[in-house]
This record gives structure tokens, C-alpha cells and sequence, in this order.
């Protein structure tokens, strides 16, 4: 299959193909790295229809183009930016020579902070001519309902936990899930008023983690993985950035909070009902249940669970205390 598919890719891009080595094989993510005598690149299965794809492409070119730094797509022979075969999606992208973003001082959260701000400022004017491809405030009720019902449900189901990651879990579930109906309660009123959207929606990376941040040899930070871009408010990108800062120091730390968005804010303003709604958001526990999905407490022992779930209150406290002085 992966022989069938490189001729296919080879021919189509006009590559003579010296070495393949697969990057990621599991059942989200398929991606080789290709070494041609052209030079090196990135081959990715997508795993969306075409509109959807187009859209992401759409999206990239049109933040490449105004110099944040995206990794490439080229086109085929026929000047087309991806390759249908066998009933899948690919992408050929140029191959960034780089590592993961050293987060290791607020310096470098300030740094992303002006870039994710640069980014989310640019976005609002984009449009799309493949549709509206919205998530936002509009739809958050629902999501938070979703995701109440998954730790409930998860609750219910921990009867004589032996894993010591669980009972730490367990110690600050019910803190979690009342913050979570406190900020669902408050968002519908804070999102319309009378029928009218008052926040504006922006380009949401919504995978903002620093495994999709790079940074190559001359200091130049690239964002790859584009695949669940969207329309949707500030918060979501702004909240992998904090979960990032949590997981690297040692408590919550509030001046750092304020310093990184001080940053952000000097290239994205946001207005005081905007704020109102980042802060309700960051104080939903996204983290808490995408740890629980995605298996990350597993491997954790209790005292490391029960540190990064503090940190995680302290924060969720911190912006329900911002929220209220927005009022």
C-alpha cells in the first residue's frame, strides 16, 4: 500500500523519491517524511472531506501570506494543493528543519502570546469562499453540556478505584463540574443580548499545544497541524497556551497570566464584554476533560495528578475572580 501510494505521490508532484521515513501511523494521523532529490517534505493523510480541506488550505495561505510562519503546500503538476487516492486526502507540505518551542520562561509565553494575538487579529477579516465553517459562543452551551455529561458520567463509574491517579481526579471532580455549570449558566446571557452576537469571531488554531509549535535554527516560530482551524473566540487557542505554562511551573501563577496577556491583548483588544466571555471560558474544565479522554493522567502518580489539578483550580478561580470584575 505504501509503495502504491509514494509512486502515486511521486509521479503526481514530479519527485524522485531516495528515502521515506513514517513520522506517525495510528488511526488519526498518518505522516511520512520524504526525501527527494527536489529536497525534503511532509506528506499527511487528512482526515476530512474536501471542503473541510479546502477550507484549512484557504486558511493557511491566507495567514502565510500576511508572515506567520506555516509550513508551505505545494501543488501538483495539474496546480492542485492536495492528492485524492484510494479514498483518502493528502497533502504535500515543505519540511521544517526545527524543534519544539522551548516554553521555558514567561519571555517565550510572551513571545507566542504577540504571535497568537498577530494571528487572531489578522483573522478577522478573512473570508472563506468554501462557507462559514463556525463553531463559537453561539454553540459552546452545547459543548459545555457534552462535556458536563462525560464527568458525571466517568463519576458514576469509579466504584473502589485502585489507580492512584483516579482517586486524585476524584478529590476535585465535583469543583470542576459545579465551576463548569457556574460558567454555563453565565455564557448564553454574556454571548447575545436581544438576538445580537457581541463578540467577534476569529481563526481558532484549536490545537494550539507546543508538539505544533516550532521553532527552527534562526529563531523563527512556524504552527503546523492546521486540521481543526475554525471560526470560534479567542479563548480556545488562548487556553492551550495557559495549560502549557501550568504544565511547566511549579503553581498558578497569576503575574505570568497578566504578563502573557498583556501581550496578546497589544496585538488583538479585545473589548470588556469579549474579556468577560475569555474569562468564563478558561474557567471551564477543557483540560480536565480532554486529560480524561485522551488517557494523559495514565503513567501519572497521584501526587503528579493531584499538582497539575491544583494548578488547574487556581486558575479556574483566578478567572472567575477576572470575570467578576469585568461586571
Amino acid at each position: 500500500m505504501e509503495n502504491e501510494l509514494l509512486a502515486e505521490i511521486a509521479d503526481t508532484y514530479g519527485l524522485s523519491i531516495k528515502q521515506v521515513e513514517t513520522i506517525r501511523d495510528t488511526s488519526r494521523s498518518y505522516v511520512l517524511k520524504i526525501t527527494a532529490t527536489q529536497g525534503s517534505f511532509v506528506l499527511k493523510r487528512m482526515h476530512m472531506d474536501t471542503r473541510r480541506l479546502q477550507f484549512m488550505l484557504e486558511t493557511e495561505d491566507f495567514l502565510r501570506n500576511r508572515g506567520i510562519h506555516i509550513p508551505m503546500v505545494y501543488q501538483t503538476k495539474e496546480n492542485k494543493k492536495y492528492v485524492a487516492y484510494t479514498g483518502h486526502l493528502y497533502v504535500l507540505q515543505e519540511w521544517i528543519c526545527a524543534h519544539s518551542y522551548p516554553l521555558v520562561s514567561v519571555e517565550k509565553a510572551v513571545k507566542l502570546a504577540e504571535i497568537l494575538g498577530r494571528m487572531h487579529e489578522l483573522s478577522k477579516v478573512f473570508y472563506s469562499s468554501h462557507g462559514i465553517l463556525r463553531f463559537g459562543g453561539a454553540k459552546w452551551v452545547q459543548e459545555y453540556d457534552e462535556a458536563l455529561h462525560f464527568l458525571g458520567s466517568w463519576k458514576s463509574k469509579q466504584e473502589d478505584v485502585e489507580e492512584p491517579w483516579r482517586k486524585a481526579v476524584l478529590t476535585y471532580i465535583d469543583f470542576y463540574m459545579r465551576t463548569g455549570e457556574y460558567v454555563k449558566e453565565h455564557i448564553n446571557a454574556c454571548y447575545t443580548a436581544g438576538g445580537e452576537v457581541h463578540a467577534q469571531v476569529v481563526l481558532s488554531h484549536h490545537d494550539f499545544h507546543m508538539q505544533n509549535i516550532l521553532m527552527d535554527p534562526s529563531g523563527d516560530v512556524y504552527i503546523i497541524d492546521w486540521e481543526f482551524v475554525r471560526f470560534d473566540l479567542p479563548s480556545r487557542d488562548v487556553n492551550r497556551l495557559l495549560y502549557a505554562m501550568i504544565k511547566k511551573s511549579k503553581t498558578w501563577n497569576h503575574r505570568a497570566f497578566v504578563t502573557v496577556m498583556r501581550a496578546y491583548l497589544q496585538m488583538n483588544p479585545l473589548s470588556k464584554h469579549e474579556m468577560k466571555l475569555l474569562y468564563l471560558d478558561l474557567a471551564f474544565p477543557h483540560n480536565l476533560c480532554r486529560n480524561l479522554i485522551w488517557g494523559k493522567f495514565r503513567g501519572m502518580t497521584e501526587n503528579q495528578t493531584h499538582d497539575l489539578l491544583q494548578k488547574e483550580a487556581a486558575k479556574t478561580e483566578f478567572m472567575i475572580e477576572l470575570y467578576h470584575s469585568q461586571s
